[in-house]
């Protein structure tokens, strides 16, 4: 089994059983010694296993971020 094989099983076991998406990203994934390529297509289908509601608010907390730097406001930050 090819590394990339094995940390899709372990996203998908431990999203399947209840682990945080963030705790994954974080002891998953940031720490696979994968390349950027190949982090963000695990990252992407650990994302897959969040509810569209969840994906959608996040995605609106990140472009009202960049809309206040845009406007100067400077308040904005990624998570």
């Amino acid at each position: 089994m090819t590394t990339v094989a094995r940390l899709l099983d372990a996203v998908q076991a431990r999203l399947r059983r209840g682990d945080s998406f963030v705790r994954v990203e974080e002891e998953v994934i940031e720490k696979s010694g994968l390349d950027d390529r190949d982090k963000s297509a695990l990252w992407l289908y650990a994302w897959s296993f969040v509810s569209a509601q969840e994906q959608r608010r996040e995605a609106l907390a990140f472009l009202m971020a960049a809309m206040a730097r845009e406007a100067g406001a400077g308040g904005g930050h990624w998570n």
